[in-house]
Formats: structure tokens, C-alpha cells, sequence
């Protein structure tokens, strides 16, 4: 009996072992499982955070900046990975050290330390880009045979109208004043056997018949694609005095809205500065010009507006309004949906501003019409894109521009100086609505090259 107890007892005993082990073996496998699934699952939540950032990021990053013009490819920039409206041709210099970027349309806020400001900036091309409006797409989108001109205070009215003409003006630059013997102002047109023949506009130059701007135009307009997009180009021979314009319409400005936000900023720079510090302006106005940020130029925007954005657009408008830059306007931040508006500008314009800089630096402008002009052409020969009217220059020529892309614009706008012929030059080209990025950079480039020299060979 007592032996069988003690085997019952055995028995038992080693049933119980064998569940605790088996439980043991269980709760041992339970953690392992359990903290793989753990590591697993705060891996991939990490991961997908991390996809979700650089997805609301623009997709490159170099230098603290994510390209900003729209929509371009690594291979276009210089010294950018592509990011604005989608970073664009043209991303941010790596010698540019500065703030992180973000496609984000709102303005990143100001603060008086310059140095922990650094708008997150989409350079260039406005990464993200809205789609193009039906009006943009509609804008002209073959090239016409006849030239569109406009004066200082030409209407966006006048230049939507489908006859396309050119002016050709021009001033004595030898002293300033106007020539006695100046003809009325005219705005060529091209007759029936191709020839341009004046009739009359408006311009600070003294509007003289110049046959050479006029010829060049000829030929310009005859090389402009006829496939690829719509075309509008400005040229000013600043030493001759003269300035014409080809299909002078409103286009879609892209980062060009920028040369205006500037404008504005510098207008009332001295009431901003003591708001926000000149050091805050300067880090927002700087990477803007230079490198095309995006949420530095929002930055600014809020700035004009008190920290509202809207009343910062309108102070951009009303700062075009008062030059003359009548064809030009602000209606979105930059990345921000083109769903309620759009920023628009024309070669004119974009010309116009640029000659004025050029003018007062030189001390041969009439009027100082713009504040701060020897900043903002301080900023512009800072530019670190120079992919399209610099591009094929000679060496040593000298280029002061702002350019400007999204996924179907092309556009630059440069003052020409250091030149070899003593004829420095303003020259602009708006593009839209094309097939091939690329191809209108080439021609941007080339055209400008031809246009340089014509005056300076």
C-alpha cells in the first residue's frame, strides 16, 4: 500500500512538473513572440512616420533647402535636389546654408532671432504645384506673327486683347533728359510684307524709332518655338535706350512674384524692420532671391500683412498697382492651391522692374521709383540659379536674375551687365502651357546668348 502511494504521489508530482514546464515553455514563447510583434510594430510605425514626413516635405533636400521653382528634375539644378511647385529645375545652392524646408503653403512665422528663423523653403519651382488654370492654358498658345507692346500704364485689359504688337522705345541715356527731337511714342505693329511700322505707347525711354531693337525682335520672334508652349519676351538695350516686347501678356508668374515681393518688402522696410528686425527680413529675403525659397517668401508675405497673409497679397498688389506693373499680381501663396487665384506677371513688367534697379544704381534713372535698389540688385547678382539666361553667356559676363518654373513654365528674368561691348541688356522670357521643360530652358538659353551678342560682338 504504501509503495502505492508513493508512486501515486510520483505521479502526481511529475504531472505538475510537466505543466508547469509546459506553461513555463508557454509564457516563454508568448514574450518572445509578443516583443518581436512589439519591435515589429514600432518599426514600422517609425517607418511610416517617416514617409509621411517626407511626403509633406518637398521630395529633396539639399543644404537645409528643398528646391522651389515647380516640378524640375536633379539634373536641371544647380546644386539643388528638386522640390516648388514639386522642387523644381532649380533647387537651393548647398553653399546656402539655411532654414529646413516644408511644401506647406501657409508662411512660416517671423522671429526677431535670425539665426532660428529660417523659413522652411521649396526653392525655385513651387514643389506640389497647382494645376494649371483654364485661362493660363488658354493664354496663347501658338505663336503669332505680329508683336503686342505695352507702355508703363498699359491695362491687363489691353494686353488680353488678341492682337499681338511690338514697342521699340528709346531714350538718350547721355544725360538723362528727354531729346528735343524725339518722335511721338510708338508701338511697332507688323504690316502685311513683315516690316514693323511705330504707332503709340508709353515708356520712360523717349519712344525713337530704333531699327536695330527692331530687327532683333524679327528675328527673335522668328526662333521661338512654335511647339512648345506660348512664348513673351522682353529686351532693353539699357546703353541705346531702346525696349521691345513680344507677345506682352499676362502669364503665370511662378517664382517671378518674387522680384515684387521684394519690392514691397523693401518699400516699407524701414516700419517692418522695427516690427520684425532687420535681421528676420534680411534671412527671409535673402534665400528668397537667391535660392528661390518658397516659405521665405510666404514669410515675408505674413510680414506685409501683420501676420495675415491676405492683407500681405494685397500689399503686393497694391505695390504693383502704384509702379505700373499693371499686368502683375498676387493670388496664392506660393505652394498653396490655384484653386481661388493665381500669381501672374508679364515680360513687361518683369523688364520694367529690372530696368528701374538697373537705372537708379547707374544714376541715370529720372526718378528714384523704387526703395532700396541697390539691395535688391545686391540680391539678384547673388542668384544661384543659372540654367537659362546665363547658361551659354561668354565668360565674364555678368548676370543679375530671378527665374522662376513650375511643371509646364519656364521663366527668367535677368539684368545683363559686366558686358564686353559696354551694352548691358535686360532680358526676359515667360513661357507656359509646354511639352518639354527642358527644351525651353535650351531655348531661353540659346536665344539669350544670340540676343547678347547682337549688341556686345
Amino acid at each position: 500500500m504504501k509503495n502505492k502511494k508513493k508512486k501515486r504521489t510520483s505521479s502526481y508530482l511529475l504531472i505538475f512538473l510537466s505543466i508547469v514546464a509546459v506553461v513555463l515553455l508557454l509564457i516563454i514563447l508568448y514574450l518572445t513572440f509578443f516583443g518581436k510583434n512589439s519591435l515589429n510594430n514600432k518599426y514600422l510605425a517609425k517607418n511610416e512616420s517617416g514617409n509621411s514626413q517626407a511626403l509633406d516635405s518637398d521630395s529633396d533636400e539639399t543644404a537645409g533647402f528643398t528646391s522651389g521653382d515647380e516640378d524640375l528634375d536633379a539634373d536641371q539644378q544647380d546644386g539643388f535636389i528638386s522640390g516648388d511647385e514639386a522642387s523644381g529645375n532649380e533647387s537651393s545652392n548647398e553653399d546656402i546654408q539655411g532654414p529646413s524646408q516644408k511644401e506647406s503653403a501657409g508662411p512660416s512665422q517671423a522671429s526677431s532671432d535670425s539665426d532660428t528663423i529660417g523659413p522652411s523653403q521649396s526653392s525655385d519651382s513651387e514643389v506640389a504645384g497647382p494645376s494649371q488654370s483654364s485661362e493660363t492654358e488658354q493664354a496663347g498658345s501658338s505663336q503669332s506673327t505680329e508683336f503686342h507692346s505695352k507702355g508703363s500704364e498699359a491695362s491687363p485689359s489691353e494686353t488680353d486683347n488678341s492682337r499681338k504688337t511690338a514697342s521699340s522705345k528709346t531714350q538718350d541715356n547721355s544725360n538723362g533728359k528727354d531729346d528735343s527731337t524725339a518722335k511721338a511714342d510708338t508701338t511697332p505693329e507688323i504690316s502685311d510684307d513683315g516690316a514693323i511700322s511705330p504707332s503709340h505707347g508709353s515708356s520712360a525711354f523717349d519712344n525713337r524709332s530704333d531699327e536695330k531693337m527692331d530687327t532683333l525682335i524679327s528675328q527673335i520672334n522668328s526662333q521661338l518655338p512654335t511647339g512648345n508652349g506660348s512664348w513673351s519676351v522682353y529686351i532693353c538695350d539699357l546703353a541705346g535706350g531702346s525696349e521691345a516686347s513680344i507677345n506682352d501678356t499676362p502669364m503665370q508668374a511662378a517664382s517671378l512674384i518674387k522680384l515684387f515681393i521684394m519690392g514691397a518688402v523693401y518699400e516699407d522696410y524701414d516700419a517692418l524692420s522695427q516690427q520684425y528686425g532687420s535681421a528676420t527680413l534680411d534671412g527671409y529675403l535673402t534665400p528668397m532671391i537667391t535660392v528661390s525659397d518658397n516659405d521665405a517668401a510666404n514669410s515675408l508675405v505674413s510680414c506685409l500683412g501683420g501676420g495675415d497673409s491676405t492683407a500681405g497679397m494685397q500689399k503686393v498688389n497694391s505695390f504693383c498697382q502704384a509702379h505700373g506693373y499693371t499686368s502683375t499680381s498676387m493670388g496664392r501663396l506660393l505652394l498653396a492651391s490655384n484653386e481661388f487665384g493665381d500669381n501672374y506677371t508679364s515680360a513687361y513688367d518683369c523688364g520694367k522692374f529690372l530696368k528701374e534697379i538697373y537705372q537708379i544704381c547707374a544714376g541715370t534713372a529720372q526718378s528714384q521709383s523704387l526703395s532700396h535698389a541697390e539691395d535688391m540688385y545686391a540680391l539678384l547678382k547673388q542668384q544661384q540659379r543659372s540654367n537659362k539666361i546665363p547658361a551659354t553667356l561668354p565668360e565674364g559676363v555678368s548676370v543679375a536674375n530671378k527665374t522662376g518654373e513650375l511643371s509646364d513654365v519656364e521663366n527668367d528674368a535677368g539684368i545683363l551687365y559686366n558686358t564686353q561691348g559696354g551694352n548691358d541688356l535686360v532680358i526676359v522670357f515667360l513661357s507656359q502651357n509646354l511639352t518639354s521643360a527642358g527644351d525651353a530652358q535650351s531655348t531661353i538659353a540659346q536665344l539669350s546668348r544670340s540676343i547678347y551678342l547682337y549688341y556686345n560682338d
